[in-house]
């Protein structure tokens, strides 16, 4: 009996000791024991201040550590000696608030303190605070997903915390880390509830927030290494009016701060605090382009847009039918976009109505379903609403486009490069050709991107087949240049460089003027890559105010790294162009198109743009018809790389001039004048009642090329001079009046 009495006993103070938690501070061990109803040490599941160690051991049990709900510690309290170790917290898994404050031996000659703290896998634990930890190099709180309210603070003089792992801290509402060394936080986008945030006095190089987007107040000051800061997360985080006039919470020490992006309505806030501060914040970039959705919640109008050729319905076997402009409008607002090179379109709303119209640009010569439709949003909760659009055709008819545009200035001994499209604005698929004349005696062709089915002299043609309803083809031309010291034909800065492009079928188009193209380059010794040009040139004459004017901006990428996404950024003059009549011909990469009031942005994510890689939008827009002599028309655009500040282009400059171009005239209409053939090869037959004074012929952009005079008889014969092929217009004086007369030269 002795021997199973002795083996039970033994068997009880085993177990008695196992419960027993190591707790190896003997400072840390004595707030624990020394805690009392009477003092602030500890608090109980019911939140009473209560004496953790119930039986009075002088130890702490497991079963003693599971009925703590909070525990204050302030190490600076003159009762406790420094606390190097917080060994045996972790066996504490029902707290909901810890604090811990501060090492007492900051100043002392031998620093100590904790260094590492872990807290991990404590789901109810809501509140935390530790503040004063000067030798902190690690904090665990992985697993402890019921955390709303962490303080971290204050350990920034010895601490060599230089991360922080938020992995899975959904119901995290407020983060204070200020003072401290750290540079990174993993991932902070888990916070989704997040709604306060201080990092102030840190080492971040980089903070991102957009995903959080219930924050609401952010500190970031005194980041001295601070260079891009993300905040476009649709909540306002920065009002002036909230914040001294002294100081700003945001801008404060943020010494080498390169690129801000924020909400659409921060910018202005935060344009006007950074320009107001004295120190070098005056260089930062600040702007939306961090994404090209709205930050925080958004809703998304979108769809896909087909041609329906063989008018069976709408399929994916069915042609996209790019380029064509969509208009949104909430009753207040309105903005564009254009349909995208894989058919999609995308229109980002808040909450509200919406009412969503297609504009093709031929709109007689096509039937859209649905033309227009409306949809409506109760909130903004991410809601998605679908609508596929189907063109058919109305009728047949042909229309057809060629553009000239360059894609570098023109420089003697250099190669230069050129943009030949042709594109399909009628509703019918075509087939034929299109054929460019350049200066052979000032330029050697070297290379196009597209096959030539014939090159003679300065005549280059390509052929196409079956070009579908606002299909647009793309070959990219290089010539060689000659140089100043070429033996026969030198070409120098100042010299013009003429082309001009047809495209066939000419015959039976409802609109030939636009199938012929005339473009004159003036040669450059230098040039900057990134340009606009306005391809009609730097003057127009007056006949031509309220139509088209053609631009190309192009880009090349001149830094070291590959530029990921790309953006083109104008805002058009109202008092010069109708930004309404915008119609984008082509882009080099896949674009989206935002248009709002008069600012329009081509936006090219995910280009992926090598260094020395180069790209262009070609577009065009109608000239206000009020313009007169003498006024000018003025483009530019700013080409944003990634974060860096926006690449300003030249100003493209056209004048509208008076002389040596065509007119409108007040004299009387001879009707009487005929002339054939039409379509020619170059020579036409003038006949009249009366007798004929003299002939003009001017180009396709008004401009006149060739005059005849002193004919003086009923019946002449011209030869149309230029070496293109296209539409030219034929004005003709008789002694009964005169008449002006579209001829098609083929």
């Amino acid at each position: 009996m002795k021997i199973k009495l002795l083996l039970l006993f033994s068997l009880l103070s085993l177990a008695a000791n196992a419960q027993i938690i190591n707790i190896p501070d003997a400072n840390f061990k004595d707030r624990l024991v020394y805690s009392a109803p009477g003092n602030s040490y500890a608090k109980d599941l019911n939140g009473n201040y209560f004496a953790i160690d119930a039986n009075g051991d002088g130890e702490i049990q497991v079963s003693e550590a599971e009925q703590v709900g909070g525990l204050y510690i302030e190490v600076t309290s003159t009762v406790f000696n420094n606390i190097n170790s917080l060994t045996g917290i972790e066996y504490f898994n029902n707290l909901t608030e810890f604090e811990f404050i501060g090492s007492n031996s900051y100043l002392s000659n031998t620093p100590s303190g904790v260094t590492t703290i872990n807290l991990s896998n404590k789901p109810n634990l809501k509140r935390l605070i530790l503040t004063k930890n000067y030798y902190l190099t690690d904090l665990n709180i992985s697993g402890s997903t019921g955390l709303q309210y962490l303080t971290c603070s204050g350990n920034i003089d010895f601490s060599s915390m230089t991360s922080i792992d938020l992995t899975g801290l959904s119901s995290l509402k407020e983060l204070d880390i200020s003072f401290n060394q750290i540079n990174n936080i993993v991932n902070l986008n888990d916070c989704v509830n997040l709604e306060k945030l201080n990092v102030a006095y840190n080492k971040f190089v980089s903070i991102d927030i957009n995903s959080l987007h219930k924050l609401g107040y952010a500190v970031f000051a005194n980041n001295p290494l601070l260079e891009y800061l993300f905040m476009k997360n649709g909540v306002l985080n920065y009002d002036p009016a909230s914040v001294s006039s002294s100081t700003f919470e945001v801008v404060e020490g943020l010494n080498y701060v390169k690129y801000v992006c924020c909400d659409d309505n921060e910018l202005a806030a935060f344009t006007d605090a950074f320009a107001n501060f004295t120190g070098s914040l005056n260089n930062v970039h600040l702007n939306t382009y961090c994404s090209f959705v709205p930050g925080g919640n958004y809703n998304t109008i979108t769809g896909t847009v087909r041609f329906d050729e063989n008018n069976n319905g709408c399929d994916t076997n069915d042609e996209f039918f790019e380029h064509m402009k969509l208009k949104i409008n909430d009753g207040t607002n309105t903005g564009e976009t254009f349909v995208k090179n894989n058919g999609k379109f995308d229109f980002y709303t808040q909450a509200g109505s919406f009412t969503v119209t297609a504009e093709p640009e031929n709109p007689v010569l096509f039937t859209v379903t649905p033309s227009i439709f409306t949809t409506s949003f109760p909130n903004n909760n991410n809601n998605i609403f679908n609508q596929n659009i189907c063109v058919t055709k109305n009728g047949n008819a042909n229309d057809l486009e060629v553009v000239i545009a360059p894609e570098t200035n023109a420089t003697p001994g250099f190669d230069a490069k050129y943009k030949l499209m042709w594109r399909n604005k009628g509703n019918t698929t075509l087939s034929g050709n299109v054929t460019l004349t350049f200066d052979s005696s000032k330029m050697n062709f070297i290379s196009s991107t597209l096959p030539y089915a014939s090159i003679a002299g300065n005549h280059i043609t390509f052929n196409f087949t079956n070009l579908k309803p606002y299909g647009n083809t793309v070959t990219e031309i290089v010539f060689n240049i000659n140089t100043p010291s070429h033996p026969t034909n030198p070409v120098n800065s100042g010299d013009i460089l003429n082309f001009s492009a047809v495209v066939n079928p000419l015959v039976g188009d409802i609109k030939p003027e636009d199938n012929s193209f005339s473009y004159k380059q003036a040669v450059v010794n230098s040039f900057d890559p990134n340009d606009i040009v306005c391809i009609e040139g730097n003057s127009i004459p007056q006949s031509m105010v309220g139509k088209y004017l053609h631009y190309i901006v192009n880009f090349e990428n001149t830094g070291t790294a590959p530029a990921t996404n790309i953006v083109v950024e104008m805002d058009v003059d109202p008092n010069d162009f109708d930004i309404s009549t915008l119609q984008l011909q082509n882009t080099s990469h896949q674009v989206y198109t935002r248009v709002r009031d008069n600012k329009v942005e081509f936006i090219m994510e995910y280009a992926n743009l090598g260094n020395g890689g180069h790209g262009n939008v070609l577009m065009k827009m109608v000239s206000k018809n009020t313009l007169t002599s003498g006024d000018s028309v003025n483009n530019k655009a700013n080409i944003y790389f990634d974060y860096n500040f926006p690449i300003v282009t030249n100003d493209a400059v056209t004048t509208i001039e008076n002389g040596g171009v065509l007119q409108a005239s007040e004299a009387k209409t001879d009707h009487s004048i005929t002339i054939y053939p039409i379509p020619t090869k170059g020579e036409v037959n003038i006949n009249a009642d009366s007798k004929i004074n003299s002939v003009e012929v001017y180009d396709a952009q008004g401009r006149i090329i060739q005059k005849q005079i002193g004919i003086n008889s009923q019946n002449t014969k011209l030869t149309i001079h230029s070496n293109s092929s296209g539409v030219f217009l034929l004005k003709m004086n008789t002694e009964k009046g005169i008449l002006m007369k579209k001829v098609i030269k083929n």
